[in-house]
């Protein structure tokens, strides 16, 4: 009983067998999370980073590991967070849910070096996807786009590109005005 409340607690996507390393040996085998924690394990050993402070979502629901690379003596990861934007089911966000992407640099003790998070899809931010998939991955390639609404139907059209051929540059982000279609 007590193992079944705890996986259920536990939100696990990615085993890396999609997402090639450099360096296999040292590659991330399994992202999970609790609460508002990625779990990173290798090699038989678990890694914790906090984001608590940084997420604005009940929990994690979900991580998936995108990406995984090493250069000039670190670990990259990409990762795609989901969680529900508040605890329950009350209010205009109650049912709504948060989408993050996180890139970490990681030193060889396992220590953020660096890290980056950009809300993608957002309940409580108004931040919506272009399409229904939250990103598409092509040749090493990552892209986002969506639109952060300001008022009147007014906002910024955000194009975020991740490439995994260069992960210590992180991502570049394009921004430029959107108004929504009449009649829309």
């Amino acid at each position: 009983m007590l193992a079944a409340a705890l996986l259920s607690s536990l939100a696990v996507v990615s085993q890396t067998g999609d997402h090639p390393s450099s360096e296999a040996s040292d590659s991330v085998r399994i992202v999970t999370a609790h609460d508002k924690t990625i779990v990173v394990r290798e090699k038989g050993n678990k890694h914790e980073f906090d984001f608590d402070e940084d997420l604005q979502l009940s929990q994690i629901d979900t991580v998936e590991l995108l990406f995984q690379n090493r250069a000039k003596d670190e670990l990259y990861l990409l990762m795609h967070i989901v969680g529900p934007s508040t605890g329950g089911g009350n209010g205009q966000c109650g049912a709504g849910q948060e989408e993050y992407l996180i890139w970490m640099a990681l030193d060889a003790k396992w220590q953020k070096d660096d890290q980056k998070l950009e809300l993608i899809a957002s309940c409580f931010q108004n931040i919506g996807g272009v399409s229904p998939e939250s990103y598409t991955v092509k040749q090493g390639k990552l892209v986002a786009e969506y639109i952060e609404f300001k008022e009147d139907d007014e906002g910024e059209q955000v194009t975020l590109t991740y490439d995994s051929a260069e992960p210590d540059k992180a991502w570049t982000i394009e921004r430029k005005h959107y108004s929504q279609p009449n009649g829309q």
